[in-house]
């Protein structure tokens, strides 16, 4: 029964709260306090008089103008949809609305010279536009869609989404934030961690936190900054850009008129354009081109694969490289730094092409891996050059290879883009970056002409011509009225390729212009000849096939093309086309001639014609690269790998071309550290491959290609020329991929962790005069202090993949002590022997390796000691002390493969150094009134034959606590000696200063216990600096010199 009223009333007070609520419907109706114009639609309030948990509902197509704040609350409503308008004349704040009573599905909510605040509640939906002088979408996560604009600050936050464009005097948005629209401020704007930006950014200042993805076009006024691991898809344009390290991704080009940085571990895919740019170390690598008019620096283990226009170019040691062409006015390049086309210097000179270069490179001049300077492009080409068959036919056209020459070499093309017209009866053909295109000239009259050619821009050089049918350099062309035509088909190499020969003659008049079959359905023997072209020699013949057997051109099956060819018969269709095969088991650029000479016996005594035609032969594949299974980081690799032709056997030629071909090595795989090893955001690191090889003969004859990390992978290599061997446009038939591949750490680098950053008094200090240290620094015996071990590549960078969540890709690292000045002593002193590293606790535990889990992203941090085997002690020990001793700390690891990876000497000096020192603190003896405190001026000291007071140190110190009484006598005892608790020490910390406790106040201070008696005093709280034993005395007066005073009258 009792339930039943309790329930009866909740239903009263239910009803109550409903009969309260009250809804604004704004609709066309009358609303208390707001007036509506006949046939408006706009209301105008002074106010809005809302009760508790009354509710606003705007229709659509309806306008609310308030004049004064609105502010509606969590029990009260807000409903709008379609094209409803809520416009607040000072500030509108929705911010505490529980998000039911929150339905906003359309319209517009505007708070004209005030602010708009929404989402302290959780959940927040709002599809509206939205305006105020200043946004706060703060509290919770908000979803907005809708455009939002104010004429100050946006606010935004974390875990929000907002679909609409955002236009504010500023712009901020916290963590996790999705933006799908433009983000616009005429002032800063700055993007949380993790967010989402998917439109163009544009304000004065735009600065992202780390692992931010913006899919858009960014535009600064000022600067724009990109947080690390973070990924940019559009182009980017302002005064100074900065990409943070490590690890962020950029596909698009950069423009920056004052500076651009970029940071290590990233990777751009598109143009830099600025006056000056820092690509820093290490694994960073552009792909495009790069143009610095003051200076580019491109730090160690970095690449761009472009090419490069610069001021002053410096490629830092080592292995920082270009794989395009370098025009600059001044280039320096580092060890292992490569060029891989051609340096021009802008002030070229013929005499000394390499004037601006600074070669430190390790590879001189004249080694395929060193540097090659030629021309620059501003100008134009040095000189064209014409490839042609040497004959042609009066009825049909014929076709050219024209070349724009950079130098009078042609070993670089010019790649600035050419007309050129070819005579005789050539018609304008354009040459594009490529610097190469094929043409036609014509003659309609039986003769020789001599080809000739006009260009824009000019030349400083002569027209070379090649010539085909006899490897000349003449440039005459012989047209005749009869002729053969050859027209081979671009193949792979040791396949059978199909060609034709065609038998034509200029047709009677009235049409000579007109090519006719001369054979038809007859059989006729050709004299067939193959000649090299690019490469200009080699060593294995072409083999044809006409109405018979394969036929080599040449002495046999495996000696070279010669003048003599092979008579090869040929069957001729009704059209005058005969089809042969042919197969080449070499790659190159070839040119086969066929020549026919009449006879009695054939009927057509006196007929001489011939005709030839260019053909590329490319390789199927290249083979599995053979590469040892472990590698060192940033180190060059050595490759074993071949241009293979369709049957498996190397294509000798591969690589001789008048500009070498070559294979392009890139990261196939990361096998290890998987992503589940070491987590996002920006791990595991998987830089680009860097640098390249270079063949020879068909097979790598060197190569500088590195990784710079740490882990296991694949390596895939892939025809450098993107238009196909000899710009053939023939793809090889997939990647060849090596079998997988550890690279470790090229060598470790240890550190005495610098005392600011460790935070610890007890930490290392400076040495002064007269203590000489190694490194410069000190410790004590047993004193603990932090090392740090660090994994590193061969550019001195840190490898992050390095890290004790993988320990698959690590080897124990072992620690050991090294006299500096002869590294054979380990452990030292040679006497007394027995030094060891401890983890610096009170137990001494002997440390041997740095635990693979303190490895975080390729960084360990160890805390040890170095312990001689003797200490101060009462009484003395058997071991004799050491002195100052010189300590060089090596990290060393030994991998299942024998590989050692060590700071030692093997690499450049990276190991830290400090001296070690026997210490002691020295407390003195004292005496004094019992009525007066006895103030001790304690020393620190260290062994060097004696006990030498420290001035080296003013960071050791010890507390109150750390003060030991006892052996008390007389007053100061309970009896046997025990000290009953009379003599206080000050409290407090006690701070040597240059050896001492500086006076007066400084010093250690016995309170006045006001008793005789007697105590042995000791500072034993650092257990690497044991303690002297001072006797203090109360009770007993100073003797001294007495004043005597005389009155005279």
């Amino acid at each position: 029964m009792r339930l039943l009223h309790i329930f009866a009333a909740l239903t009263l007070l239910l009803g109550s709260a409903l009969a309260n609520a009250a809804t604004l419907n704004f609709n066309g109706g009358a609303v208390g306090g707001c007036s509506l114009p006949a046939a408006s639609t706009q209301y105008t309030c002074a106010s809005l008089s809302m009760g508790s948990t009354d509710n606003v509902v705007i229709a659509s197509g309806y306008g609310v103008t308030v004049n004064s704040d609105v502010n509606i609350g969590y029990n009260q409503g807000l409903s709008m949809s379609g094209t409803a308008a809520l416009t607040v004349n000072r500030n509108l704040d929705i911010s505490n609305v529980n998000p039911p009573n929150l339905k906003v599905t359309g319209g517009s909510l505007t708070a004209k010279g005030g602010n708009f605040n929404v989402g302290a509640q959780s959940g927040t939906v709002i599809v509206a536009d939205i305006s105020a002088a200043s946004v706060s979408l703060g509290g919770t996560p908000v979803k907005v869609t809708g455009n939002i604009t104010a004429t100050g600050n946006i606010d935004i936050s974390s875990g929000s989404t907002l679909n609409g464009a955002i236009n504010g005097g500023s712009v901020t948005s916290s963590s996790n934030v999705s933006i799908s629209g433009s983000v616009k401020a005429s002032g800063s704007v700055s993007i949380g961690s993790s967010s989402t930006i998917t439109g163009p950014i544009n304000g004065s200042s735009i600065t992202t936190s780390s692992s931010v993805t913006i899919t858009g076009d960014v535009t600064a006024v000022n600067s724009f900054s990109l947080g690390s691991g973070s990924n940019l898809k559009g182009a980017t344009r302002a005064p100074v850009v900065s990409i943070d390290a490590a690890s962020s991704q950029v596909q698009g080009d950069i423009t920056a008129s004052t500076s651009l940085t970029v940071g290590s571990g990233s990777q751009i895919k598109g143009n830099l354009t600025s006056p000056s740019i820092d690509l820093r170390a290490s694994g960073l690598l552009v792909t495009g081109d790069v143009k610095a008019s003051n200076s580019l620096s491109i730090a160690s283990g970095n690449g761009v694969k472009g090419n490069v226009e610069g001021g002053n170019v410096t490629l830092d040691s080592s292995n920082a490289y270009i794989t395009g062409n370098a025009l600059v006015d001044h280039i320096t390049l580092g060890w292992q730094g490569r060029v891989q086309q051609t340096i021009s210097c802008k002030a070229y000179t013929p005499s000394n092409p390499c004037s601006c270069v600074t070669n430190n490179s390790g590879w001189p001049y004249t080694d395929p891996m060193g540097p090659k300077c030629g021309p620059g492009t501003q100008a134009g080409p040095h000189h064209f050059q014409i490839d042609h068959s040497g004959t042609a036919l009066t009825c049909a056209p014929q076709s050219v290879t024209v070349t724009a020459c950079a130098d009078a070499a042609c070993s670089a093309r010019y790649t600035g883009g050419a007309n050129v017209t070819v005579s005789p009866g050539g018609t304008a053909t354009q040459i594009d970056s490529s610097g190469v295109a094929t043409a036609s000239v014509r003659q309609y009259t039986v003769g020789t002409a001599t080809l000739s050619l006009t260009s824009v821009p000019g030349t400083s050089g002569a027209l070379v011509c090649k010539r085909a049918s006899d490897a000349s350099s003449s440039c005459d062309m012989s047209f005749a009225a009869t002729g053969l035509t050859v027209t081979p088909v671009n193949h792979v190499s040791a396949t059978q390729q199909a060609f034709s020969i065609s038998a034509v003659q200029a047709a009677p008049s009235p049409t000579p212009q007109a090519c006719v079959p001369l054979f038809q359905n007859t059989s006729k023997d050709m004299k067939l000849v193959c000649s090299y072209g690019n490469p200009a020699s080699g060593t294995l013949p072409v083999l044809v096939q006409g109405t018979g057997a394969f036929l080599p051109l040449a002495q046999n099956s495996s000696s070279a093309c010669s003048a003599a060819g092979a008579n090869v018969k040929l069957a001729f269709n009704d059209k005058g086309v005969a089809t042969a095969i042919m197969s080449y088991a070499d790659v190159g650029q070839l040119n086969l001639t066929a020549t026919y000479t009449g006879s009695a016996t054939t009927g057509d005594a006196g007929l001489s014609m011939t005709g030839s035609g260019p053909v590329t032969v490319v390789p199927a594949a290249f083979s599995v690269p053979i590469i040892a299974s472990t590698q060192r980081a940033g180190a060059p690799v050595t490759v074993s790998m071949s241009a293979l032709n369709s049957a498996g056997a190397v294509t000798p030629n591969f690589g001789n071309e008048k500009l070498p071909e070559t294979a392009l090595p890139t990261l196939a795989s990361l096998v290890s550290p998987s992503t589940s090893e070491i987590p996002v955001p920006g791990q595991p690191a998987k830089p680009a491959i860097q640098g390249g090889v270079v063949f020879k003969n068909g097979g790598v004859a060197s190569s500088d290609m590195s990784w710079p990390e740490v882990g296991t992978i694949t390596i895939a290599f892939n025809l450098a020329n993107t238009k196909g061997y000899l710009d053939a446009n023939l793809a090889l038939a997939e990647s060849s991929v090596s079998k997988q591949v550890q690279f470790i750490p090229h060598h470790f680098m240890t550190e005495i962790v610098p005392q600011p950053e460790a935070g610890k008094p007890q930490f290392p200090g400076a040495c002064v005069a007269p203590l000489i240290c190694s490194g410069g620094k000190y410790v004590y015996s047993g004193q603990p202090f932090d090392l740090r071990v660090t994994a590193r590549n061969a550019a001195d960078a840190t490898t992050v993949n390095y890290d004790g969540r993988a320990k698959a890709l690590m080897a124990p690292v072992t620690l050991q002590g090294l006299a500096p000045a002869d590294e054979k002593i380990v452990f030292p002193p040679a006497a007394p022997a027995g030094s060891r590293l401890t983890d610096g606790s009170s137990a001494q535990t002997t440390v041997k390796e740095v635990a693979l889990d303190k490895f975080i992203l390729g960084i360990a941090t160890q805390s040890i000691a170095y312990r001689f085997p003797g200490a101060y002690a009462v009484p003395a020990g058997t071991i004799a002390l050491a002195p100052p001793t010189g300590v060089r700390f090596r990290a060393s690891s030994t991998y299942a493969s024998g590989d050692v990876v060590s700071s030692g000497p093997a690499a450049p000096r990276t190991e830290g150094e400090l001296t070690v020192l026997t210490g002691r603190i020295m407390v003195p003896n004292s005496y004094g009134s019992e009525r007066l405190p006895i103030r001790l001026p304690v020393q620190v000291q260290y062994w060097n034959n004696g006990w030498l007071g420290n001035v080296s140190d003013s960071v050791t110190q010890f507390g109150h606590a750390g003060v030991t009484l006892a052996n008390c006598g007389k007053g100061l005892t309970s009896g046997a000696g025990a000290c009953n608790g009379i003599l206080k020490v000050q409290d407090g910390m006690y701070a040597f200063k240059q050896g001492v406790l500086p006076p007066p106040k400084g010093q250690l201070l016995l309170l006045a216990p006001g008793v005789a008696g007697s105590v042995d005093v000791s500072a034993s709280g650092l257990p690497y600096l044991p303690s002297t034993l001072g006797r203090a005395v109360f009770g007993v007066f100073k003797s001294g010199p007495v004043l005597y005073l005389r009155e005279l009258y």
